[in-house]
């Protein structure tokens, strides 16, 4: 049987390796220049691969859920383990190849796909899909490679685009989100699924930073604090939750804790900061009696030296206005307006997507049409940070490919 996969991601490699372990021709088209170019920076290029640790999912979760229950962590990490990749475990579930790196995780998977005879097509955009099948494609066409005085080789200019072909039994569609455009996948894939009768859910940019009023974060640009983070809408009511680090741009506030609530920003909402692990060292501690013990053996403007950086210090100091019951109530909650997220070129991934109600969770065969699939993060399924996404992403490519 011949199997088209559209887009060399991690859902599409894993598409591939299982669908070529049944003896099928395999073929997959990738838009960029190399593939499996967002794992490779993945979990800051250390690779963060899974997660071993229950569920985090948004979007779809019930669906999620059932293609977790079909395609569990202990078969995901054979596979990643069978194709040469050792795991090591971290806090939170966290799992990382033995190397604690992304492109170590990469080169085994293109060798084991290069291993059974997985043809890859690069520089090719799948365009349109004929039921049927027959996938139209564009093939960019570059210049030569020019090797310059340092020895460091220069690649060659886009020159122009042709139509290419490619004629199979079966389709995998593994094209990705919108998120991180950078790396191939900037959301125009979507039209492959919905012309053939697909619909969406509207997405967005999920795990990315927040955008706040500037004055309420000035002067605190590139500073890291844990926090206990809650994001709450214009009326005061609580809308998620999340604990880690954050970090403070000039307009904004980034860090894993704080793109974990992106996904749930609407507008007028407000984040609120507890500062009080980062200043006091304890989470629960009584910041008005530790002010004023402090208090007792120095100046007012040196309460908070040694516990915060100058430039927190500074911040805090400054929104009291030299008030110490201020400036308790700030260290355990210095609220942020929140005016936005940072736009799909920021994100790390998408929410929403192609509607997972039309394809079998079972087997991620389109619902609508026989012998067409999709995996990865073009579905309604987004993850938190920790390796979900890309668990959901080998997941559903394994059984994508898992074509008899």
């Amino acid at each position: 049987m011949r199997v088209v996969i559209i887009g060399g991601g991690a859902a599409g490699m894993a598409a591939a390796i299982a669908a070529a372990r049944r003896g099928h021709r395999v073929t997959v088209l990738e838009r960029g220049r190399k593939m499996l170019k967002k794992l490779g920076v993945t979990g800051n290029g250390r690779g963060n691969l899974l997660n071993c640790g229950p569920g985090q999912y948004f979007g779809d979760t019930a669906f999620a859920a059932k293609t977790l229950e079909h395609m569990p962590y202990e078969r995901i990490a054979a596979f990643l383990e069978d194709a040469g990749i050792p795991l090591v475990h971290e806090d939170e579930g966290r799992m990382y190849p033995s190397s604690y790196l992304a492109a170590s995780a990469v080169d085994a998977l293109k060798w084991q796909a290069d291993r059974l005879g997985v043809e890859t097509v690069v520089n090719t955009r799948a365009v349109r899909i004929e039921k049927g099948f027959r996938v139209h494609a564009l093939r960019t066409v570059y210049a030569p490679d020019i090797t310059l005085k340092s020895g460091r080789v220069k690649p060659g200019e886009a020159i122009g685009e042709e139509t290419v072909c490619f004629d199979c039994d079966r389709v995998i569609v593994t094209v990705g989100g919108a998120a991180a455009p950078v790396h191939g996948t900037d959301g125009t894939s979507y039209g492959l699924l919905t012309d053939l009768g697909h619909s969406m859910v509207p997405v967005h940019p999920a795990l990315s930073a927040l955008l706040t009023d500037q004055k309420a974060v000035e002067g605190l640009s590139g500073q890291r604090v844990r926090a206990k983070l809650t994001l709450c809408d214009a009326c005061g009511k609580q809308l998620h939750q999340s604990e880690g680090e954050a970090l403070f741009a000039e307009d904004g506030v980034s860090g894993i804790a704080a793109m974990a609530l992106s996904r749930f920003a609407s507008e007028g909402c407000v984040l609120h900061m507890d500062l009080r692990t980062a200043v006091t060292g304890k989470p629960d501690m009584d910041v008005l009696a530790w002010l004023r013990q402090r208090a007792e053996t120095r100046d007012r403007r040196m309460l908070l030296l040694g516990a915060a950086s100058p430039a927190l210090t500074a911040a805090l100091m400054r929104r009291s206005g030299g008030s110490l019951e201020t400036l308790a109530q700030l260290i355990a909650d210095f609220a942020v307006p929140v005016t936005g997220v940072r736009g799909f070129e920021s994100a790390q991934v998408t929410a929403g997507g192609v509607k997972t109600a039309e394809f079998d969770p079972a087997t991620m065969q389109s619902r609508l049409i026989p012998g067409l699939y999709a995996a990865g993060e073009v579905l309604d399924v987004d993850g938190a940070c920790g390796g979900f996404n890309l668990m959901f992403a080998f997941a559903s490519g394994l059984l994508a490919g898992s074509i008899e």
